[in-house]
């Protein structure tokens, strides 16, 4: 039995678990605890202390560990190259130097969203595709290009990052996807346009319940972003789209607009290609992470 310590570091909260290789989608031992403002490798530490015991418990060891990580990632060098500002100071962190000084296992790093996005390309909705295009939508807006089950390597290790792309915002103004497509960005065009100050979870209530206000908001916003995707897709050349992240899995209001703006907009025959919702739900980055070790593990 092979079995994986699976780390999902964010700027709020520290997520972990165990992944046996024999059911790779399968999280045991999970667990949660505060990401602390500073010394954030030391609590990462004690969770795979943690980990440890609770597979010595089984019988098993830890054979490979894989994390998850904010900020871009060196996945060479298991560094923490740049970081935004939810974790101060977390940029120039190096995370494999500081696990491999306790455990003399392999260790696989990358950033949190590719290694959600992998965990999906590979396990999830991406399963039957080999060139894969997976876009999280959350608090921000991220992503992942995933090749033949890995994830693809690029000169300065940002190749997936969404956030940055230009897309019609409100009143058909150019900004970031960040901007108008993210849970706060969803909502802060809404409240821009009603004077309120409702989170997104309270809007999607009155999109359900019928209100023009919300449901316009949300179909341009949507309808923008898969046009902006768009243009992204066609140029990196992928055959599959999957959006995943809390607000890609609300469903049909998310989806049905998104996919409405990729196809009018994407190069035939790029806007044929299935746009499908993620799998894996809230384990996704701890099922990633354990393919990521996984992959560490076999020396790949």
């Amino acid at each position: 039995m092979t079995n994986f310590a699976c780390i999902d570091i964010g700027g709020t909260k520290i997520a972990y678990g165990l992944v046996d290789a024999a059911t790779p989608t399968t999280v045991t031992a999970v667990g949660r605890t505060p990401t602390p403002k500073c010394d954030v490798m030391e609590t990462v530490v004690t969770v795979v202390q943690e980990l440890q015991r609770q597979a010595q418990l089984r019988g098993v060891s830890i054979d490979a560990i894989g994390v998850g990580a904010p900020g871009v990632i060196d996945p060479v060098a298991g560094t923490v190259v740049s970081s935004g500002p939810t974790m101060s100071g977390w940029a120039g962190t190096d995370i494999a130097a500081a696990l491999t000084a306790h455990f003399p296992v392999p260790v696989g790093i990358h950033n949190d969203v590719r290694i959600m996005g992998l965990g999906e390309a590979v396990y999830g909705a991406g399963q039957g595709f080999s060139n894969i295009l997976f876009v999280s939508l959350g608090t921000g807006v991220g992503g992942a290009l995933v090749r033949g089950g890995r994830l693809l390597d690029s000169p300065h290790h940002t190749a997936g990052e969404l956030r940055g792309i230009i897309g019609r915002g409100p009143d058909d103004k150019a900004c970031s996807v960040e901007d108008f497509a993210s849970g706060p960005g969803l909502a802060r065009s809404y409240n821009t346009q009603t004077g309120l100050v409702l989170a997104l979870p309270e809007i999607m209530q009155r999109y359900q319940a019928g209100e023009d206000t919300a449901r316009a908001v949300i179909d341009h916003n949507m309808f923008a972003l898969g046009e902006a995707l768009a243009g992204f897709a066609s140029a990196v050349d992928v055959d599959a789209l999957i959006i995943g992240g809390g607000v890609g899995t609300i469903g049909a209001p998310i989806l049905t607009p998104l996919t409405e703006g990729f196809r009018r907009h994407a190069l035939h025959p790029v806007d044929t290609i299935p746009i499908l919702p993620a799998q894996l739900g809230t384990n996704a980055p701890l099922v990633g992470a354990g393919y990521l070790a996984h992959l560490a593990y076999k020396g790949e």
